[in-house]
């Protein structure tokens, strides 16, 4: 058993991560680390999309790169339409290579249930930093979705320690994505959320990674 940082940007810690890369970054992948690879809504207005995309179908196939993301859907940002293209084209990719997704969404979840409910997808979906209510989780689960939580557990005037609290562990992951927080302290405010025993907490995430990247 061990702590599990499903979403980093630094991969800096002593845990097990899965490091974040844009296309632009797979010459930094390093043989005793795992990545996900997928480029995120964010880029696609200021990249050449294509060669992005050719880039995630070669590199797909390498053995630390363990997940397609971030990918997904913002609509605090511009050219919504071209982001669910490109969207759609990275699960294509995460299918045909048989590899999870992590998923970016904000303010998006009605489209991205409209993607699950058409592809019916045969790959673990990860919805990261998650931002919704209770009952758009309860939805994302019905589909198999995994949710995971940073440190906005930590914030006592968010939403997401109640939303979190509600969320049983068999859908749950935890992530450090760009904060400065320890994963270990994450686990240990997201057990004191759930006033449930840490070693229960990492044991039931452990085999959410299994059942995800088998």
């Amino acid at each position: 058993m061990q702590f599990i940082d499903i979403h980093t940007h630094s991969g800096k810690n002593d845990y097990f991560s899965i490091i974040n890369l844009f296309p632009e970054e797979v010459n930094k992948i390093e043989k005793d680390k795992y990545y996900s690879l997928g480029l995120h809504p964010w880029e696609i207005s200021n990249v050449n999309i294509d060669k992005q995309l050719s880039i995630i179908k070669e590199y797909a196939d390498v053995n630390n790169i363990i997940a397609i993301g971030e990918i997904g859907l913002d609509k605090y940002k511009d050219a919504f339409e071209l982001q669910h293209n490109v969207f759609l084209k990275q699960i294509q990719i995460a299918e045909e290579h048989n590899k999870p997704v992590i998923v970016h969404c904000v303010k998006a979840y009605s489209e991205l249930l409209s993607v699950l409910k058409e592809k019916r997808l045969s790959i673990p979906v990860i919805i990261h930093r998650y931002s919704g209510n209770k009952t758009v989780a309860e939805q994302l689960m019905k589909f198999g979705c995994y949710l995971s939580f940073g440190h906005e557990l930590f914030n006592t005037k968010s939403k997401v320690q109640r939303v979190f609290n509600t969320i049983p562990v068999e859908h749950l992951f935890l992530e450090t994505d760009d904060s400065d927080k320890d994963i270990k302290q994450i686990y240990q405010k997201a057990s004191e959320i759930k006033n449930l025993e840490i070693e229960i907490l990492i044991k039931a995430i452990n085999t959410n990674f299994e059942n995800c990247f088998k």
